[in-house]
């Protein structure tokens, strides 16, 4: 004769297991979601540390002040929490902090993210931007223009550039487009808008 014994409720030891496994799933999910890195050039040394399941936060520190505020406003918009660090060969311009840190921030982006799209326009006082993103085909475009030569430490040529620069290294495809406004509207505009994207992007992802 043959007698049919419920299973029950899982026992303890069956609901730690469970337990166990879950957290070490999320772990694992918490760790490829972070990433650090750091390089160094005969120009500039880089250090970059990048969670997309962050809230935002933000720490720039790379002596240039218009840069430090993209920085922040990247990691507003997306929230994503970056930290960067930098220093560069200042004296001769701002070029290689810029590019280098880009290259960093691109490099970090590629590492944790696959595929995914992602768009977004913002306004900033009487400037409108709008930014455009999909992950894992490197392109960029871009349609805006600055009146004057630099702004807080930056050559202006040079946030097209950053634009470009991390949008190669961070595999992505970028279409940014502002009109109206003046520089400072348009910087604004187009670092929100672009935060807002990749962190849409790295949702679909």
């Amino acid at each position: 004769m043959f007698f049919l014994v419920p299973s029950g409720p899982p026992s303890l030891d069956r609901k730690s297991h469970l337990r166990s496994r879950k957290l070490k799933y999320s772990c694992q999910y918490l760790f490829f979601m972070r990433t650090s890195l750091r390089r160094e050039t005969a120009e500039t040394t880089i250090e970059v540390s990048l969670d997309l399941g962050g809230s935002g936060l933000s720490k720039a520190d790379t002596d240039i002040p218009l840069l430090d505020e993209m920085i922040r406003n990247l990691a507003k918009a997306s929230r994503f929490d970056i930290s960067v660090k930098a220093r560069g060969d200042l004296p001769t311009g701002d070029h290689h902090t810029v590019e280098d840190v880009a290259i960093m921030l691109g490099s970090a982006i590629a590492e944790l993210t696959k595929e995914g799209i992602g768009s977004s326009t913002v306004p900033s006082g009487i400037c409108l931007a709008q930014a455009a993103v999909r992950l894992g085909e490197p392109g960029y475009s871009d349609s805006f223009e600055f009146e004057a030569d630099d702004l807080e430490g930056v050559q202006l040529e040079n946030l097209t550039h950053f634009m470009r620069t991390l949008a190669y290294n961070g595999n992505f495809t970028l279409h940014l487009k502002a009109v109206g406004g003046d520089d400072w509207q348009k910087v604004e505009a187009l670092t929100l808008a672009l935060g807002r994207a990749l962190g849409q992007a790295a949702q679909d992802n």
